[in-house]
């Protein structure tokens, strides 16, 4: 069967020469935008009705097909910015409690962002009724391919990739190996698209789409058949890889308990005696603290240097003997008034040891583009500007006499593909990521920035180490499954609450190990948009 559209598809609604849709078709219309903006954000780590990966789409499909490309990008931006906006929800948090904006400006800053993450559903949406009409092609085949040109192409103030919706599910994921996160996205449209235009063409009299069905079906089917046979193979892997007990540490204290100076004793103490216990008790070799977890900042060299001494009250390593990995805030006023987020190594012999400055500073948190850093700090002084790190770098640390590369990522670093890969390729054993979730209160952000962060271990197939100062701390395998984790807290509304760890066996895997992803990069993407170009060039075929 063909994929072009069927002849008794009805011609596209509002295009010259037609009556405009008559009421009922609009509220249709305006009803499957609504149900797919609902499956999209149900399907989140929050909430987690994952399955829902399998048909949020079609009802896209059913909002859009046959309109105008115009008419199909305004009804494709609404259901956007409303899955953004009810999504996102948890960056009026933000903006309420450390940016002091009215309620009013709050709302308005956050629709303005929904409306501009919005356009990943817009711009493919009308592409894809572009090119139908250009094409003759069904959307069988068009809606992947646009779905996944859009999510590469289209700039992100977060990331917000619908992968995130499988977070949990490492069955699913596993071709991310291939492409990168946009491969799966591929997979969800397949399997939607292939589904819905079997539904319509029944429900138009067409009789079955075998191709559809077999589009759909075997899809749905091949993707965790994939996953199992490549899970399985990583086991292999991870158990013929040198182990290391790496102790992660999440402190538990938040922005304003940090900012207090008479605090920053006890953060400090907090984070020294639950690394000793986690090496006492669960043998850790390597130890992880957050971001800035290290509480008094400009006090560390930036070259080399040593651990303050014994009597100093502002020294690193008390009472554990392990290497660690830590954040501080870091200066060189030669350089730069302005700090650098930085990551770095206290050796076992109390030495400091490769530094890693953060490269991308998360905007208007801690960089703010196009205007005076100045003036910005005057309007909001609870944001920072820091100076950005020159690019990946590897972290290297003396584990029981071996040298183990360990890839930083900072911040919302880990929810970078591309950056995630470019860390990847300095030749890591494993990747450790330090935040510091707390600006959002406790909210929905920690599990979304999580699943995010699960697609770089199963694309790049190192382990992820992800210290978080307030939740949520983990361990991620090499094959995307969350092995161990500590939940989210609140300590800015809870009050002061200890530190918390667990000691992981992470395999340290060889650092020649590459994924197609690792090797390639953007390839697919790349192939992707190709694609689609020569569809467009080469215009409706005879």
């Amino acid at each position: 069967m063909s994929d072009a559209a069927p002849k008794d598809m009805p011609p596209p609604t509002g295009s010259k020469g037609q009556d405009p849709p008559d009421r009922r078709t609009r509220a249709l219309r305006l009803a499957a935008a609504l149900a797919c903006s609902a499956c999209m954000v149900l399907g989140s780590p929050d909430y987690d009705l994952w399955w829902l990966g399998f048909v949020g789409w079609i009802f896209w499909l059913a909002a859009i097909e046959g309109l105008r490309p115009r008419h199909a990008f305004w009804l494709g931006w609404l259901t956007g910015t409303l899955t953004v906006f009810w999504g996102f929800l948890w960056l009026t948090e933000l903006l309420l409690r450390f940016a002091d904006f009215p309620m009013w400006a709050t709302l308005l800053v956050h629709l303005l962002f929904a409306a501009f993450q919005g356009l990943q559903w817009a711009i493919p949406a009308a592409l894809v009724n572009w090119l139908r009409r250009r094409t003759g092609r069904d959307v069988l085949l068009l809606a992947p391919l646009c779905w996944v040109a859009g999510e590469a192409v289209l700039p992100h103030i977060f990331p917000s990739y619908l992968a995130l919706m499988w977070a949990w599910q490492p069955l699913w994921l596993q071709v991310a190996e291939i492409g990168g996160v946009t491969t799966v996205g591929l997979v969800q449209l397949l399997i939607n698209a292939g589904l819905y235009v079997t539904i319509r063409d029944r429900l138009r009299g067409g009789g079955l789409n075998k191709r559809a069905l077999a589009v759909g079906l075997g899809t749905l089917v091949a993707t965790p058949i994939y996953g199992a046979v490549r899970m399985a193979q990583l086991d292999a892997i991870m158990a013929a890889s040198p182990k290391v007990k790496v102790g992660v540490v999440q402190g538990n204290f938040g922005i304003t308990e940090w900012a207090q100076s008479r605090l920053k004793h006890e953060i400090l103490r907090k984070l020294q005696s639950e690394s000793a216990r986690l090496e006492r008790e669960g043998g850790a070799e390597l130890l992880l603290w957050g971001e800035t977890a290290y509480p008094f900042s400009y006090t560390l060299p930036r070259g080399p240097g040593q651990d303050l001494p014994d009597k100093h009250p502002r020294k690193i390593r008390r009472e554990f003997t392990a290497p660690l990995i830590f954040g501080a805030v870091t200066a060189d006023r030669k350089v730069s008034r302005f700090a650098f987020n930085t990551a770095r190594v206290l050796e076992r012999d109390g030495s400091l040891g490769d530094l890693y400055d953060k490269v991308f500073p998360l905007w208007f948190g801690e960089y703010v583009p196009l205007v005076d850093p100045e003036w910005y700090l005057e309007m909001v002084p609870s944001a920072s500007h820091i100076n950005p790190g020159p690019g990946p770098a590897a972290l290297t640390a003396d584990v029981g006499g071996a040298e183990y590369r360990f890839g930083p990522l900072i911040c919302y670093e880990d929810i970078l593909p591309r950056f995630g890969r470019g860390v990847a390729g300095e030749g890591i054993h494993a990747f450790v990521n330090l935040t510091n979730d707390s600006w959002f209160g406790k909210s929905k952000e920690q599990y979304q920035h999580m699943g995010l962060a699960v697609l770089r271990t199963i694309e790049n197939r190192r382990a992820l180490l992800r210290s978080v100062n307030a939740g949520v701390s983990a361990y991620i395998d090499p094959a995307g499954r969350v092995v161990q984790q500590i939940d989210s807290t609140n300590p800015d509304d809870e009050g002061p609450l200890p530190a918390s760890g667990f000691v992981a066996e992470v395999p340290m895997i060889d650092p020649e190990y590459r994924t197609l992803y690792t090797r390639f990069g953007e390839w697919f993407n790349a192939l992707v948009i190709l694609s689609l170009a020569g569809l467009a060039i080469r215009g409706r075929r005879s």
